[in-house]
């Protein structure tokens, strides 16, 4: 029997490679005949650098640059040889044959997992360290830098990694503002670009779809977990409506849409960069299925294992165990997905549309979410003995 293994990570407890990890080890450790291939999934965040370079034996370069808050940090940048890449990846992401890119991994440097929960404020993070990691791809000489944006902790439209490329904002008295953030911007009066650096050309990686602004946008869909206040919600969406307008304005000649699909994912640091530089939006889920071949994984295999933290109605809209759930129906694969907390609803819609699927939660309701997350790899490991020996594997 062949089984794939493709989680996804379980934020503030396993990660993809943990969870893809444990699979394997319980299951060909007690069940004979049984096989089981890793295939750690990332949607841009958590683990997208290492896992999406280490697939295809590239290199891990360390890069010291600035965390959300000004500190200097360490983080990991993917450096591969575009030769490496399969014909479809190259060709979904305009690649030239020869040459190499940089993937970079958004959440290494600014991510809202490096932070305490009293540090999450998204009037005080910024992106001044994405900016940099960014400067350093260019003098690596690469073709082309692949940037996944998941688990942000910022919500400041890109305009620190701007200030990093050298785009200067300006204050009433021409003087320049420091390491810009939402609380600074009250004070900025101007954009001025003219000294801006070059980039290759940027692709993100991101199954958002949110504009910039709105309900939907940004602050609106996305602050409360960045540690927003709610009675802030009108007044970060205000500072970002003048900022969008004076980032149009110090850029005349550019098309600029903010209500493009993905301008409001990780704090609207696609509108920025595109504000600014050739960027294109690649799905997280299409790019990474690409990147493993996992249609074919899928074809190949007799059962399909998939998970994440948290499955609820966020992940019936393009994210990866829900997608990878899809594409097992399509060939008639048994799948099961398991979750540290499921949502009735959620499970209710996905079984309408694949009745033979299994969605199962290995988190306990008598446990508080703290000791769930803190047993998370024992109460996994628990739920996949049950399920496998239901399945008569015993």
């Amino acid at each position: 029997m062949r089984v794939l293994a493709a989680f996804d990570k379980c934020k503030d407890s396993l990660c993809a490679d943990d969870l893809c990890s444990l699979a394997k080890g319980k299951i060909e450790g007690r069940y004979q005949g049984v096989s089981v291939e890793e295939m750690p999934q990332t949607d841009g965040g958590e683990g997208f650098s290492s896992i999406l370079t280490r697939s295809r034996e590239g290199e891990l370069r360390c890069v010291r640059a600035t965390d959300s808050l000004g500190r200097i940090c360490e983080a990991r940048v993917g450096f591969l040889e575009t030769g490496r890449l399969s014909e479809e990846v190259t060709a979904l992401l305009s690649l030239p044959e020869s040459g190499s890119i940089a993937l970079v991994e958004m959440a290494e440097f600014v991510g809202l997992a490096g932070l305490d929960a009293e540090q999450r404020n998204p009037w005080k993070t910024s992106t001044v360290g994405v900016g940099e990691c960014l400067r350093q791809c260019k003098e690596w000489g690469v073709c082309a830098i692949l940037l996944g944006i998941g688990g942000s902790s910022t919500n400041d439209m890109g305009v620190g990694a701007l200030s990093s490329l050298g785009v200067r904002f300006l204050d009433g008295m021409d003087e320049q503002v420091e390491f810009p953030c939402p609380q600074t911007w009250d004070s900025v009066r101007t954009v001025d670009a003219s000294a801006l650096q070059s980039l290759p050309p940027v692709w993100i990686a991101c199954d958002v779809s949110n504009p910039l602004l709105g309900e939907n946008g940004a602050t609106r869909q996305f602050g409360r977990q960045k540690g927003l206040r709610p009675e802030d919600d009108e007044l970060m969406e205000n500072g970002m409506f003048e900022m969008s307008r004076m980032l149009t304005a110090g850029f005349p000649g550019k098309e600029h849409d903010a209500e493009a699909p993905g301008m409001g994912a990780a704090g609207g640091i696609g509108f920025g960069l595109s504000v600014a530089f050739d960027v294109s939006m690649v799905g997280g889920f299409s790019l990474v299925s690409k990147w493993f071949d996992l249609e074919k994984k899928i074809q190949q295999c007799d059962l399909v294992l998939t998970g994440e933290g948290r499955f609820d109605s966020t992940s019936l809209q393009g994210k990866g165990p829900c997608e990878i759930l899809r594409m097992a129906g399509k060939y008639g694969k048994k799948a099961i997905l398991l979750a540290g907390s499921v949502e009735d609803d959620a499970v209710s819609r996905m079984k309408k549309e694949i009745p033979s699927v299994e969605i199962h939660a290995f988190g306990r309701k008598d446990l508080s979410l703290s000791e769930n997350l803190a047993r998370a790899g024992e109460l996994f490991q628990a739920k996949l003995d049950e399920l496998m020996d239901g399945m008569g594997m015993n």
